[in-house]
């Protein structure tokens, strides 16, 4: 209904445990609904192979199969063609106690997949959508250290953290946005392709979502809808 196009996983997937993440990707895929591509490229499953998997992952890779998550997706917007990947950061792993996957270190696992796209894609854009979030300790900031390691990333669409940043942050030519918490910004922002290729942002609003703005109405109804389900169904 938001009209999103592509999302990653975060700690909060994992709340109803692997049963449930598996249930909620699987009605999402099987609803004929539009849903967003699901992109993620640090899950490490070459570790866990070693291991032999579990139930519960091997239940989370069909469910991600089943889904169609992928590490990187291509999104075009008139002619400018973008690629687009996910992480998932150390805190967020760290966040969700009942998550069964490994995953790979999110620098390593970003600088692969940014190589593959250049190798294999024709892409004038490369973003990465995080769920690894900032800090104001920069040894603690994942998403600044990730846009240090891999410069070529353009921009970078930080979550977990519940950040909100007024202006964006910037490394060379790689650009942090984060717009807070629980839906309470939009973020909105332009940029220009330089002669060289990389993305100079020209413009980077937060616009605060509050009850003066009247609910779009039909989706209104779908919402109250799912929390009614949610009430029934699931929580009493």
């Amino acid at each position: 209904e938001l009209g999103c196009e592509v999302t990653t996983l975060g700690n909060h997937e994992f709340d109803y445990r692997s049963q449930g993440l598996t249930a909620s990707l699987l009605a999402a895929a099987e609803s004929g609904d539009p849903v967003p591509a699901l992109v993620l490229c640090n899950i490490d499953w070459a570790a866990m192979e070693a291991e032999g998997l579990t139930e519960e992952q091997q239940l989370l890779r069909d469910a991600f199969s089943s889904y169609g998550m992928t590490d990187y997706t291509v999104i075009t917007k008139g002619d400018v063609k973008i690629a687009v990947f996910g992480i998932f950061g150390e805190d967020s792993l760290a966040c969700a106690p009942t998550c069964v996957l490994k995953f790979r270190d999110a620098s390593e696992a970003a600088a692969e997949t940014v190589a593959d796209i250049k190798a294999n894609e024709d892409v004038d854009m490369i973003l990465c959508v995080s769920h690894a979030g900032t800090n104001p300790d920069q040894q603690k900031s994942e998403d600044e250290i990730l846009a240090k390691k891999v410069p070529e990333i353009d921009l970078i669409i930080s979550g977990h953290t519940h950040t909100t940043l007024e202006e964006p942050i910037r490394h060379g030519d790689t650009y942090i946005v984060s717009c807070g918490e629980y839906g309470k910004n939009l973020g909105t922002l332009s940029m220009r392709q330089q002669s060289d290729g990389r993305w100079e942002m020209t413009s980077y609003a937060l616009l605060p979502i509050t009850p003066a703005i009247d609910a779009d109405l039909p989706t209104q109804e779908r919402i109250d809808g799912f929390m009614k389900s949610v009430d029934s169904d699931y929580l009493s």
